[in-house]
């Protein structure tokens, strides 16, 4: 990645970060909701089995209902093993069955507890729920500047469906991206839904 591509990179990811840092809980929980709402209401969520999700922190869009909700249903729910990652484990994704399973002490992201019976193959998740600090109207997304989750959904079933779950500043029209960046096929915010493969349609579900 050139030196130039990873300045535009930061200034948007420490744009966004400033601005995620001034919302309050309660906006982060209602926007969290509707997202929460919108996701699970759609019919490739409510008919896939298998999901990968991430932890949320900070100012991020809460994924707590969606798990709750996924687990209640029936539904098989992962998390990134990011700790084991670092230590060699290799890139893996843990079955939770509720919050219990989700390590925080001294965490700066939750982890799911380690039982190798647990381990699920990357390649059999139907649906990835996806972080981002920026998307645009592509499907692009911008992280904390890891490469985590490129790295892991790079490793996605052709057939996976990704939807990055953003709070509605979070969407700009384009974003600066780079080969290795993984697009996401729908962002989810409280007032829209992007579809990055049908953007002609946007401005009428903005407007329902």
């Amino acid at each position: 990645m050139s030196k130039y591509l990873i300045e535009k990179k930061e200034r948007v990811r420490e744009r966004m970060k400033k601005i995620r840092q001034g919302l309050s809980h309660s906006q982060i929980r209602r926007g969290s909701q509707a997202v929460a709402g919108k996701a699970l209401s759609r019919d490739d969520v409510r008919s896939a089995d298998l999901f990968c999700t991430y932890a949320s922190v900070g100012g991020e869009i809460e994924t707590d209902e969606i798990i709750l909700s996924l687990i209640e249903e029936g539904k098989t729910v992962a998390v990134p093993d990011w700790e084991g990652w670092r230590t060699g484990s290799g890139l893996r994704i843990i079955q939770i069955n509720g919050a219990r399973d989700l390590l925080t002490d001294q965490r700066i992201v939750p982890q799911p507890r380690i039982r190798m019976d647990r381990i699920i193959p990357v390649e059999r998740v139907d649906i990835f729920f996806v972080p981002g600090l920026a998307f645009d109207l592509s499907g692009n997304r911008i992280g904390m500047g890891g490469g985590y989750f490129d790295r892991l959904l790079a490793l996605a079933s052709p057939s996976s469906i990704m939807l990055g779950l953003a709070h509605d500043f979070q969407v700009i029209e384009n974003l600066p991206t780079g080969d290795r960046d993984i697009p996401v096929n729908h962002v989810i915010t409280p007032r829209r839904v992007e579809n990055r493969q049908d953007f002609h349609k946007i401005e009428e579900v903005q407007n329902r």
